[in-house]
C-alpha cells in the first residue's frame, strides 16, 4: 500500500509539529539563560552560564511543593494550568517551518489570550495565599496588563488589516513574500508588539508563593512565553530561512539553523533592552509601554492613511 501525496503532506505536517513542540520546550530555558547571561555581561558582571536555568529546573522538579494548610484548589492546579496554556501557545507559533499540523489554529488573538490566561491563573493563585507581597505583585501585574494589552491588540489589528488575517502562519508567509504593505506600518507594529510583550505584565514577585515542582512549572511557563514572543518576532520581522510547506529535510535543516540564529540575535537585543531599562523594573515599564503604545498608534495611522489613499 502506497501513501498518496496528500497523506505524505499530512504526515510531514504532524512530524514538523512534533519537532517544533520538542524544540520549543527544550530551547525555552536555554534562551532565558542566554538572556540573563548577556544582560549580566552588559552590566559588567560575570553572571550565570547559559545552562543554569535547566539545572535549576531539574533541581526544583525533584522537590515536593509546599502548600499552606488553608490553600484552596486553585494553587494546586494553577501551575499545571499555567504550563498547559503556555505550552499550547508555544505549539501554535511557527518556528523553523510553515504549514505545521496546528497552523490553521495559529492565531495572534489565540496566542495572546493563552499567554494572558497563563499569567492570570498565576496571579489568582498568588492572591489566594493572602500575603501582602503576593497581593502587591498581583496588583502591579494587573496595572501593567492594563497598559500592555491595548497595545498588543492594536498591533494585532494592524497585522489583521495588512494581511487580511490574524493567522500567524499566513502572516509569516505573507511577510516572507514581501506582501505586508506598507512595510513601515508592519515594522512599527512589530516594534510595538515586541515592547508590549517583553516589557508587559510579567511580575517576578508572583512566583514567590510557589515552590518545588510547582515553581519549576511556573518558571518554565515564563520561559515558554518569552520564547513564543521571540518566535513571533522572528517570523514577522525576519522570516527569511523559514521552510515552506512541502520542503524536504534540507529545508527543515536550513529553517532550524535560521531560527536558532534569529532567536539568539533577538535574545541579545532583549538583554540589551533589559539592561537599558534597568531590567524592566516596575518603575521603568510604564515608559517602555508608553513608547509601545505610540508605535502601535503610528502603525495604525499609517495603515488607515494607506487605505484612504488607495
Amino acid at each position: 500500500m502506497f501513501l498518496g501525496r496528500r497523506d505524505v503532506t499530512i504526515l510531514a505536517a504532524i512530524l514538523a509539529q512534533i519537532v517544533h513542540s520538542v524544540l520549543m520546550l527544550a530551547a525555552a530555558p536555554v534562551v532565558s539563560g542566554v538572556r540573563d547571561g548577556v544582560q549580566a555581561r552588559l552590566a559588567g558582571r560575570t553572571g550565570p552560564d547559559f545552562g543554569q536555568p535547566w539545572r535549576d529546573l531539574r533541581r526544583m522538579i525533584r522537590k515536593q511543593p509546599a502548600l499552606a494548610e488553608t490553600a484552596t484548589l486553585l494553587p494546586r492546579i494553577a501551575p499545571v494550568a499555567c504550563f498547559a496554556a503556555a505550552a499550547l501557545a508555544a505549539m501554535l507559533v511557527p518556528s523553523f517551518t510553515l504549514g505545521m499540523a496546528l497552523a490553521p489554529y495559529s492565531d495572534l488573538l489565540v496566542v495572546a489570550g493563552l499567554l494572558a490566561a497563563s499569567r492570570i491563573v498565576v496571579a489568582l493563585a498568588a492572591l489566594d495565599a493572602g500575603t501582602a507581597p503576593a497581593g502587591l505583585a498581583a496588583g502591579r501585574s494587573a496595572r501593567l496588563a492594563c497598559l500592555a494589552e491595548p497595545t498588543l491588540y492594536l498591533a494585532i489589528f494592524v497585522f489583521g488589516v495588512l494581511g487580511g488575517t490574524t493567522n500567524v502562519d499566513l502572516l509569516c508567509g505573507l511577510r516572507l513574500q514581501g506582501m505586508l504593505q506598507p512595510v513601515a506600518a508592519a515594522m512599527l507594529a512589530v516594534a510595538a508588539l515586541a515592547l508590549a510583550a517583553l516589557a508587559g505584565p510579567g511580575e517576578p514577585g508572583l512566583t514567590a508563593e510557589f515552590s518545588g515542582a510547582d515553581l519549576a512549572l511556573v518558571q518554565l511557563s515564563d520561559a515558554l512565553g518569552q520564547l513564543v514572543w521571540l518566535s513571533l518576532l522572528a517570523g514577522l520581522l525576519l522570516p527569511a530561512g523559514m521552510a515552506k510547506p512541502g520542503d524536504g529535510p534540507l529545508g527543515w535543516v536550513i529553517g532550524l539553523l535560521a531560527w536558532g540564529a534569529k532567536i539568539l540575535v533577538l535574545t541579545a537585543c532583549l538583554a540589551a533592552l533589559r539592561a537599558a531599562f534597568g531590567g524592566f523594573r516596575p518603575s521603568r515599564r510604564p515608559l517602555a509601554l508608553g513608547i509601545a503604545a505610540i508605535l502601535g498608534l503610528l502603525a495604525a495611522l499609517l495603515v488607515l492613511a494607506s487605505a484612504v489613499a488607495a
